[in-house]
């Protein structure tokens, strides 16, 4: 079995260092406090706060995910889905009462063969819905509330955003024995919610960055890990993944599956292998990076390919404008400005990188 995960929550053996995030993480879930969790996405802040309340004992947890919301029913909609998936199987029937009027569907999850519950597709949500869900879950004793991607709510129109962020707000604020974490991986717009006057959630949260795992110890992982399959890995190829991943564990984690199925029991990895990694992992992203490249320009294209020349990562600097090959420096800006509303690169400081790594690297492979 494949010992390295990515794309999923990772608990237990599974999970890498972050002790003292942790430990900060639990003193602010004992003391009920709100926190403002930043970071990248891919770092492991989901897993995280997963493993935090997993640690907790007497705990749980509702995930809320707003990532793609367009409307204020998507949003109470994802609360609704948080509480019912939080939902054991004793509760069950409680919870249908509580919430008659959304008519919950009891199904089964193929995996477990648990009942669970959901919200019906037809289900109309009343005007006071998202109230009640919230005073629901205020209820609720030693319960962690974790929204992710929280900043996606700037993403609504603007008359629906104003309205959901306040009602949220008015709500939240009063509930004194509920710790909440909203974590979000646009450090810009996270900080616009909670650090801006204007914002209904000025304040309202602790901010709390976390950025790469500490590098030896989060190497010592992969190492071991490899070691789990009576594989080795040598230094110089793991520094380059490193350096190929920008440090970032969830990508890590994907080159290091790929690697692994290049490689048999009794292998050591060293740099030859890293190109045939690359590959696997290139053939498998394929379809999703063509879609990206039919859906954009042909100048947003040109600074895809600057910014893959360069490495992954640069500043609106002279050598990066001169790669683009276009003459207008406001020209450069506007399609880096959509690239990053398209959520396929990002602004790190004054650093343009690519969200996914290997999308860059995928660039280069077909010289487009």
């Amino acid at each position: 079995m494949i010992p390295f995960k990515s794309g999923m929550v990772v608990v237990g053996s599974d999970f890498c260092g972050r002790k003292s995030e942790i430990r900060r993480l639990k003193e602010s879930i004992k003391s009920y406090s709100r926190v403002c969790l930043i970071g990248e996405r891919r770092l492991g802040k989901t897993s995280l706060v997963y493993e935090t309340v997993r640690q907790l004992k007497g705990y749980s947890l509702i995930f809320i995910d707003l990532l793609g919301v367009k409307s204020s029913d998507d949003v109470i909609r994802r609360v609704m889905d948080g509480i019912f998936s939080s939902a054991h199987e004793s509760a069950l029937s409680r919870m249908i009462k509580s919430f008659a009027s959304l008519r919950p569907v009891v199904g089964l999850d193929p995996l477990t063969n648990s009942p669970t519950l959901s919200l019906s597709p037809n289900a109309k949500t009343a005007p006071n819905t998202l109230e009640e869900a919230l005073e629901y879950i205020n209820k609720q004793k030693r319960m962690v509330v974790f929204f992710d991607e929280f900043q996606a709510l700037l993403d609504l129109p603007p008359s629906e955003q104003s309205d959901i962020v306040a009602r949220m707000r008015s709500r939240i604020q009063l509930h004194t024995n509920t710790p909440y974490i909203f974590a979000g991986s646009l450090r810009n717009e996270m900080d616009r919610m909670f650090f801006d006057h204007s914002s209904p959630f000025y304040k309202a949260a602790l901010r709390f960055e976390i950025g790469s795992l500490v590098k030896t110890d989060f190497m010592s992982f992969i190492t071991n890990a490899f070691a789990s399959g009576e594989r080795s890995i040598g230094n110089d190829l793991l520094t380059l993944l490193f350096e190929t991943c920008h440090d970032i564990p969830g990508d890590i984690q994907r080159l290091c599956q790929s690697l692994w199925s290049e490689s048999s029991a009794g292998d050591t990895l060293d740099m030859k292998n890293f190109a045939p990694a690359i590959q696997r992992l290139l053939c498998d992203e394929e379809r999703a990076y063509t879609i990206f490249i039919e859906n954009i320009t042909g100048q947003q294209l040109k600074c895809l390919r600057a910014l893959a020349e360069v490495g992954g990562a640069a500043s609106l600097g002279g050598d990066f404008l001169s790669l683009t090959g276009i003459v207008a420096n406001s020209s450069v800006q506007r399609a880096l400005n959509s690239l990053v509303k398209k959520r396929i690169i990002f602004r790190d400081a004054k650093l343009y990188r690519f969200c996914d790594p290997f999308f860059g690297e995928w660039i280069r492979y077909k010289r487009l």
